[in-house]
C-alpha cells in the first residue's frame, strides 16, 4: 500500500468513526437521556472536524491523479476537449476558401 493510499484510508476511517459518534450523540440528545450544552458542543466540534476531514479527503483524491493517470487525462483533454458535449457532438468541419485543405 502506498503512502497516499494509507493516508486516504486513515482519513476515511476517521470520518467513519466520527460520523458514528455524532449519530450516537444525536440519538442521546434526541432521546432525552442526556440533553445539555455539553452534548451539543461535542456535536458541533465533531461536525467541524468532519468538514475539515472531507476537505482533506477531496485534496487526497486530487493528489491520487498523478503519473500515468495525469498524462492520460491531459492527452484525453487535448484530443477530445474537457466538456462532455465536445465528445458527443464535436464541432462541424467547414469547408470554406479560407480553410486549408487537408490531404490524406
Amino acid at each position: 500500500m502506498t503512502t497516499a493510499t494509507t493516508a486516504t484510508t486513515a482519513t476515511m476511517n476517521r470520518i467513519n468513526r466520527l460520523t458514528e459518534k455524532r449519530a450516537e450523540l444525536y440519538s442521546i440528545a434526541s432521546s432525552g437521556r442526556r440533553r445539555g450544552a455539553a452534548v451539543r458542543e461535542r456535536i458541533k466540534r465533531i461536525s467541524a472536524e468532519l468538514e475539515q476531514l472531507w476537505e482533506l479527503r477531496r485534496t487526497e483524491r486530487v493528489g491520487l491523479l498523478d503519473g500515468i493517470d495525469l498524462l492520460v487525462e491531459r492527452s484525453y483533454a487535448q484530443i477530445y476537449g474537457t466538456r462532455f458535449e465536445d465528445v458527443v457532438a464535436p464541432p462541424r468541419v467547414s469547408e470554406t476558401e479560407d480553410d486549408v485543405a487537408l490531404v490524406a
